[in-house]
């Protein structure tokens, strides 16, 4: 019981439930912004950001590409990574002046974009199954 307590517990679980929400999370968001609200999009990050059109394509495909990648655990660590930058321009830039509650998705994706990058998709993934296969 105390090892069940204070022990590790199963890190590959859990990061596989964490890989699981956050690549579906994004993939639902990439897709939203990617097939239905696309000019609204490319507005807000023209306005609020003066940011090119091409970054609000470059960040809806980050979502999508890289929720997707992240959700089947292939290559997490890189499409992760984009999440994070694309969450912390979300967080810090065009919610940088709203209150709190806007930011807190795109903190709560930041975070979790974060912690899959520093722990890489776990033993349930594609990456996993490559790195085996590599070591063999």
């Amino acid at each position: 019981m105390q090892r069940y307590i204070f022990g590790s517990g199963n890190v590959h679980a859990a990061l596989l439930l964490l890989r699981l929400w956050t690549g579906a999370m994004m993939l639902y968001h990439g897709g939203l912004k990617l097939f239905s609200g696309m000019d609204r999009f490319v507005e807000t990050v023209a306005t609020k950001l003066g940011l090119p059109p091409l970054m609000a394509w470059i960040a809806a495909l980050a979502e999508l590409g890289g929720g997707a990648l992240v959700l089947i655990g292939f290559l997490a660590r890189p499409a992760a990574v984009t999440i994070a930058v694309t969450m912390s321009v979300a967080a810090f830039g065009a919610h940088a002046t709203d209150p709190w509650q806007r930011k807190e998705f795109a903190l709560c994706y930041f975070v979790s974009s974060l912690a899959i990058a520093v722990a890489g998709a776990g033993r349930y993934s594609f990456d996993a199954r490559i790195e085996r296969r590599l070591n063999t």
